[in-house]
């Protein structure tokens, strides 16, 4: 994202986060012998599949025109987007969705994404039944699952309408699990979900819990003291929920100002996170300055 302002971040506040969660994360058996260290997410089509083997995660649109076995040659873990509480009126599946009475209304943010009603079962049907089973028969190795967030804030906001679109999301993801049990399962957003969805989903993923999209000035800011602090908190409650999570932090930034985007990798790694600094549109990889790629740290490594 757009922004060149860097201020200088309070050290107390990271004192308090990586007391919070890289102290817990520490006491943590690891997932697997080596958990990721670098991930990146891309939804273009087009970008050559060697700049993905940099990455121990790549999260990839299910457009993607690459070769996914080149992709995981270098052991990198490919994962296929997959949106559970809101559809894209260019997705293929938009008008039969839509026919079936199974979206709301169009997301304010986000232009031709709407909100669906996970509650449904056809709604259940469609994105676990038929696109989970598409994207992993195409060879990725799990799933990026997105947008729950919105089926989260639907309820929070309006809990009468809404009621049961938690209950909803933690039934989506067992049943995802139960049906695909080798896949590797990644929650964007959701955390709160944490606890309940243990151990079947051990990887969630955080957006701009560092930084924030300011979709009226199309700019990227620090966030407040504030605002990181309740981040924080959210985040060490699931790691007590579920000690062995993993959590990766995707933040938004200005790609130029390389000193901005170091400071948010340092800051993030510090707390124990596994971060990626990018733009807002996701269309393009954009490398960590300065630092080795996943395959050098991987050839390094015992």
């Amino acid at each position: 994202m757009d922004s060149g302002i860097h201020p200088q971040i309070g050290h107390r506040w990271f004192a308090w986060l990586l007391l919070a969660v890289a102290g817990l994360a520490a006491c943590d058996k690891p997932a697997q012998p080596r958990p990721p260290q670098t991930w990146v997410a891309y939804y273009g089509t087009d970008a050559p599949p060697e700049l993905l083997q940099g990455f121990d995660v790549a999260v990839v649109d299910p457009s993607y025109a690459g070769d996914l076995a080149i992709v995981k040659a270098k052991r990198t873990m490919a994962l296929g987007y997959l949106s559970l509480g809101e559809l894209n009126d260019q997705r293929p599946q938009f008008a039969p969705a839509r026919d079936q009475g199974l979206l709301l209304r169009e997301n304010p943010n986000w232009k031709g994404a709407w909100f669906a009603d996970i509650r449904k079962p056809g709604w259940q049907r469609l994105v676990i039944d038929e696109m989970a089973d598409a994207i992993l028969a195409r060879g990725f190795d799990g799933l990026f699952l997105d947008t729950l967030d919105s089926a989260l804030h639907l309820e929070a906001t309006d809990p009468k309408q809404f009621q049961g679109m938690t209950d909803a999301a933690v039934a989506m993801l067992l049943h995802l699990h139960r049906r695909h049990p080798a896949a590797r399962l990644l929650v964007n957003g959701a955390v709160p979900l944490a606890g309940r969805v243990a151990p079947a989903v051990q990887w969630f993923a955080v957006e701009s819990s560092l930084t924030d999209w300011d979709f009226t000035t199309k700019k990227a800011r620090w966030r407040t003291d504030d605002e990181r602090q309740w981040a924080a908190g959210r985040l060490a409650k699931a790691r007590i929920d579920q000690p062995n999570l993993l959590i990766f932090t995707l933040d938004y930034w200005d790609a130029a100002d390389r000193d901005g985007v170091r400071a948010i990798y340092r800051k993030q790694r510090e707390a124990g996170l596994v971060p990626y600094v990018a733009t807002i549109e996701l269309d393009r990889i954009v490398p960590e300055p300065g630092a080795a790629t996943a395959s050098a740290l991987r050839s390094a490594a015992p």
